[in-house]
């Protein structure tokens, strides 16, 4: 009944956390373009969103690794411990999917938009015949 309680919640609750924020993150990277692939155009491009990434997940590393980092009792004080390489990629594995979902909402919305403009031209093209 501990295993929720205390000190044994720390790890589950780092877990999601984690979870949430480097979905946050690479749903940030991706709305880059709201059409273009993440391919297509890459988050290179704009300094200041990858800065808006870099430091969430900078800060947020600070936190889950404070006690190695010499503050033993930041990460704590939040209820986090650190990740293992196996928990990261446990947290990677449930956080990567959104950037395939996201990919293939553009994917659609482009199919969408390109029949929306081969109609709009073909009416354009009939009224200009008439």
């Amino acid at each position: 009944s501990d295993l929720f309680q205390g000190s044994g919640r720390m790890l589950p609750q780092t877990l999601s956390l984690t979870t949430l924020v480097m979905m946050e993150m690479f749903k940030a990277l991706s709305a880059v373009s709201v059409d273009n692939s993440l391919i297509r155009v890459g988050p290179q491009k704009n300094g200041w969103l990858l800065l808006g990434v870099a430091l969430p997940l900078l800060l947020h590393f600070a936190v889950v690794y404070s006690e190695k980092l010499g503050l033993p009792g930041l990460g704590e004080s939040f209820g986090l411990v650190p990740l293992s390489l196996e928990n990261w990629i446990t947290v990677l594995k449930w956080s990567t999917p959104i950037l395939l979902v996201d990919e293939a909402l553009k994917a659609v919305g482009r199919y969408v938009n390109k029949e929306r403009d081969e109609e709009r031209a073909a009416a354009l093209a009939a009224e200009g015949k008439s």
